[in-house]
């Protein structure tokens, strides 16, 4: 980059012979440095005869081995031709305008310094007196990067808006984009200008109440009016100018260049959401006629919905008998068993494969295996369980003696009997197992054990006293 100022002075120094007569060499020599970042002493035919600089940091260009070589040689294949022009210029004026030249370096970017040239009438020698542009070309560099980076970004936007365009434009069903301060239509696509009848462009800038039938305008412009500051979309009914059947009405806030606009969107009752509904359905047909018992209850277990296979289950004709109620009234030897499996799935979202038992209204039990999952629903946490009848073979209690597994086997029954009908004819070993059973699953809580034993906690922390099952720190109470 050239900086083209004027090669003459405003104003010179009018009495410099009697200002400066005594200065010597030296003083000019600390005068040429002082002035210029870089100074140059030039031979006639452009050789290099000595050269002084200021920042130490410019020795990483090797300046020094300048000296006794053509000053052109010392700059980048580029900046030759000003070198020339310099010393061409020199030759007819005293002071050269200032040209910016790049001296190369190995392992280092170039080094850009602005160059002017001062002749002497009285000496055959030159000199350039050279200013450092480091931190001007690192700016320059900056700028560039940063004019890239936001021609990217503008790129990039200017793509989002396209498709953007190409979505809003190609949708089934009619869009419109209105000023959330003066209602008014800001962009509308294909759809509402067919709903309409009327082309694209004569619809912008309209009020958006023209959308609607006389009737519902009232209506649609209180329910847009509400919009502003709010985040969530609102969904009401209302009549189209142009159409008999109401239609539903969406509108969706957005903030766009610091203000607020509506989307809004007109669809038929018949339409895409008709679809979704669909596949609810789908899923609540075949719940509702599945084989196994499926129930699904609040985080508190009271019971909302029930299926056909779950009423069998526990002997109840109707949904509405049970509607309201706590499963655990039909669900676990004992509440607990209710209590534990919540308790799991707040921990874990779902568990599978927990056995329990149910009791029917008739006064009888069956051995069953539950698969449960937390879902968050609309109007909170809500927990679904899928449960299956164990076969009859497996419900069989197991020998006492015999094969080696028998006693793992005796372990489900913890919680399903009471603990006296388990130990009733087993030796001390299988009491200690099922307490220890009824701790693990109770996650060390003695009073959910001692309710699953069926035992006081007095008599259940004298048992743990005597297996010696109690903790340390307990052991120093």
């Amino acid at each position: 980059m050239e900086k083209l100022t004027s090669v003459e002075a405003a104003r010179t120094l009018q009495n410099p012979g009697e200002l400066f007569s005594g200065l010597d060499a030296d003083a000019f020599a600390r005068i040429t440095t002082a002035t210029s970042d870089v100074a140059v002493v030039l031979s006639p035919d452009g050789l290099v005869l000595d050269i002084a600089y200021r920042d130490r940091s410019l020795k990483a260009w090797d300046l020094e081995e300048w000296v006794g070589r053509s000053w052109s040689e010392t700059v980048t294949t580029e900046s030759r031709d000003k070198i020339d022009n310099l010393l061409l210029e020199a030759e007819v004026r005293s002071l050269t305008r200032s040209r910016q030249v790049n001296h190369p370096a190995k392992g280092r970017h170039d080094l850009p310094v602005g160059y002017l040239v001062v002749s002497f009438f009285e000496s055959p020698y030159r000199i350039a007196l050279g200013t450092d542009l480091r931190v001007m070309a690192q700016m320059q560099q900056r700028l560039v990067r940063a004019q890239i980076d936001m021609e990217k970004d503008y790129r990039k936007l200017r793509d989002i808006e396209q498709r953007y365009r190409i979505l809003f434009h190609i949708a089934a069903e009619p869009l419109f984009v209105v000023d959330a301060q003066t209602l008014k239509i800001l962009d509308a696509n294909e759809g509402l200008a067919r709903l309409l009848n009327k082309p694209i462009k004569k619809l912008l800038g309209l009020p958006a109440a023209f959308v609607f039938a006389k009737g519902d305008q009232t209506l649609a412009v209180e329910r847009l009016s509400a919009m502003t500051g709010r985040s969530s979309s609102e969904v009401f009914h209302a009549y189209p100018a142009s159409e008999t059947d109401s239609m539903v009405v969406t509108v969706t806030p957005f903030r766009e260049t610091g203000r607020t606009n509506l989307l809004v969107s007109l669809t038929t009752d018949e339409g895409i959401p008709a679809e979704g509904a669909a596949s609810k359905a789908n899923i609540a047909e075949v719940v509702e006629n599945l084989p196994l018992g499926v129930v699904i209850i609040d985080s508190s277990g009271i019971i909302i919905e029930a299926n056909p296979a779950f009423l069998d289950l526990i002997r109840v004709v109707t949904l509405d008998l049970i509607e309201d109620r706590g499963l655990d009234k039909w669900l676990g030897g004992s509440s607990v068993d209710l209590q534990v499996l919540m308790a799991n799935l707040r921990e874990h979202g779902a568990v599978r494969r927990f056995s329990s038992v149910i009791r029917n209204e008739g006064g009888g039990t069956e051995s069953v295996e539950i698969s449960a999952v937390r879902v968050a629903g609309r109007d909170g946490v809500v927990f679904g369980l899928v449960i299956r009848e164990m076969p009859p073979q497996s419900t069989q209690p197991p020998e006492l003696g015999g094969e080696p597994g028998g006693s793992t086997k005796l372990t489900d029954l913890v919680g399903r009997v009471p603990l006296k009908d388990l130990v009733r004819d087993t030796a001390e070993i299988i009491e200690k197992l099922c307490i220890e059973t009824a701790l693990s699953l109770t996650d060390d809580n003695r009073a959910s054990a001692a309710d699953m034993l069926g035992l006081s906690r007095q008599s259940l922390y004298n048992k743990l006293k005597r297996y010696g099952i109690l903790q340390m720190d307990d052991a120093g109470e």
